[in-house]
């Protein structure tokens, strides 16, 4: 891994290493009570010098976000976090369907794995990157029902899932999208083409069949560049 690729323009790369941690504890993401990688393995991850990460968790140190116990490690300590407040919108199934036939995206993906859930169900997991323009314009973390994955694989695994599952007429009983703004770590940086901790958009979707049974879910994360939304508010009930 090249860190000194993706980091932002004149930004130390100490600064960089610290904001990544700093976020990824914030966000919960790294709890409370969390062991931190030994020097050694943040040096080979990261590809940076010892003393990069020395300054990187100093500064978290300083923050009181992290602290060291000689012969034990480096832990996350227990923070309040932030409340993120939710605005409930309501939409038609339609919209996310009419948004994704404007996409002309190709697809570059990984092989599907199955996987068993906590509550026993097989699901497919796929990792893909969504190309526009012949540029990476999002990448997709999926799970999807095994059985309905079965029903058209080749489909599955190189067509837009939301798309396929509508041309399928799979009945979707429930379903709930929410769109958070977040920051790039490593992957999303070499996956996306953008700089680390660089601002992106995170979208979680999730169909749920009548029984309440999975039937399709995604992480959908976007450069913040290149993703709007839009809201059109009806006053026909005002």
């Amino acid at each position: 891994m090249n860190l000194q690729a993706i980091k932002r323009a004149s930004i130390p790369l100490h600064v960089e290493v610290a904001e990544l941690l700093r976020r990824q504890i914030r966000s919960g993401y790294l709890p409370a009570g969390a062991k931190l990688p030994p020097l050694r393995v943040l040096t080979e991850q990261l590809g940076v010098a010892r003393m990069t990460i020395i300054q990187a968790m100093n500064a978290l140190e300083e923050e009181g976000l992290i602290e060291k116990h000689s012969g034990r490690g480096t832990f996350v300590k227990a923070i309040s976090m932030p409340e993120r407040h939710t605005m409930h919108m309501k939409a038609n199934m339609k919209q996310i369907y009419s948004m994704v036939e404007e996409l002309e995206v190709s697809v570059t993906q990984s092989d599907a794995v199955i996987e068993k859930t906590s509550c026993g169900q097989y699901v497919r997991a796929m990792r893909r990157i969504h190309n526009r323009s012949n540029k990476p314009f999002c990448l997709v973390d999926i799970k999807l029902d095994d059985e309905i994955y079965e029903m058209a694989p080749e489909r599955f695994s190189n067509e837009i899932v939301v798309s396929v599952l509508r041309d399928l007429g799979v009945t979707v009983q429930n379903a709930c999208q929410k769109v958070t703004i977040s920051y790039a770590d490593f992957t999303l940086a070499q996956s996306l083409g953008v700089k680390l901790n660089s601002a992106v958009f995170k979208v979680f979707r999730e169909f749920l069949d009548r029984d309440g049974n999975l039937i399709y879910s995604a992480m959908l994360s976007y450069p913040g560049d290149l993703l709007e939304l839009e809201v059109e508010f009806t006053t026909d009930d005002i």
